[in-house]
């Protein structure tokens, strides 16, 4: 490893002598756009203020909880400028689709962010408090429709998890399946369903015009700017949130995966990556290279026993 002694610009405080800029990455955005698509554009802004990246092109490919896209990424081999966007909602949805794709096929690089959960109702909504809504799950558990994201992604998995916590069989719920936080927002908003649960920072605007009111967030402290009480603060002790991270193509060389580690590990010190995170309301968490790949290995069988409890 080269001993980091400045920034590639200037603006951070270390660097790699080494370090080779990119040209252009293709980004494979395995969903609709939403988080992965923001995660995706955040790293690409930071990385060309850093004067790491020169273009970036984005190609989706939703469908089947990111099986369709990562399936599509696997085909490219070797290739030293491409990444898919992964994380908890892909590993989560692979399971819950049967998939028979395997995410340590393709190489990892580095898990980045972390990203909680917020539960909201409609303004006009009876429910003023998280416990209000869980004492009528626990009193019949498919009494309200619960919008969510994927099946198997992070907002199916949070609610099965709170559910649990409240005594609540998870399987009962009626959770109603959307392609991300847009949609879950126009039913929630159309009268489609009662209670909404997408990444926290989704709703703030809806929040913030007082049409929607949060019930709780899933982080282990209040986030700033997010005026929602946490679920554990409220009685329920969950704390559980949405990594987020890059994969590369198989087959990388080793000059071309190490300078990919190096070039996102300078990224996630630099002034314009802390301003995403936030922006966004993310946690800063960075795990790259071999460690994200042990990482990775003790989270899939762990998320598949969190699949199989819910039922899912």
């Amino acid at each position: 490893m080269v001993v980091p002694t400045g920034s590639y610009k200037g603006d951070n405080k270390w660097w790699y002598a080494d370090v080779k800029p990119l040209k252009n990455i293709d980004w494979t955005i395995p969903a609709n756009p939403g988080g992965y698509s923001l995660t995706a554009d955040a790293i690409t802004n930071s990385l060309k203020a850093e004067g790491l990246l020169t273009a970036t092109t984005s190609v989706y490919k939703p469908g089947a909880g990111g099986a369709v896209g990562l399936a599509a990424f696997q085909e490219i081999k070797g290739k030293p400028e491409a990444g898919i966007i992964t994380g908890i909602a892909m590993t989560g949805g692979l399971y819950s689709n049967k998939s028979t794709l395997n995410l340590l096929a393709s190489t990892p690089i580095a898990k980045i962010l972390r990203e909680y959960e917020g539960i909201v109702v409609p303004a006009s909504s009876k429910y003023r408090t998280l416990k209000q809504l869980m004492d009528d799950l626990v009193a019949k558990p498919n009494a309200v429709a619960i919008a969510g994201g994927n099946k198997g992604g992070v907002d199916h998995q949070t609610i099965g998890l709170l559910a649990q916590k409240a005594g609540v069989d998870p399987t009962k719920l009626n959770y109603v399946v959307y392609s991300g936080g847009p949609e879950v927002i126009t039913s929630l908003l159309s009268n489609a369903t009662q209670v909404g649960i997408s990444g926290a920072l989704d709703f703030a605007p809806y929040v913030a015009s007082g049409k929607m009111r949060y019930l709780g967030v899933s982080s282990a402290k209040t986030i700033s700017g997010i005026k929602a009480k946490t679920f554990v603060s409220q009685g329920y002790d969950l704390v559980y949130g949405n990594w987020r991270g890059i994969m590369a193509p198989a087959d990388l060389s080793k000059a071309d995966y190490l300078n990919f580690i190096k070039v996102i590990d300078i990224m996630h010190i630099s002034p314009a990556w802390k301003a995403e995170l936030t922006k966004n309301k993310w946690d800063n968490e960075f795990v790259a290279g071999t460690a994200f790949k042990s990482f990775l290995e003790k989270h899939i069988p762990e998320i598949n026993a969190v699949m199989k409890g819910l039922g899912i």
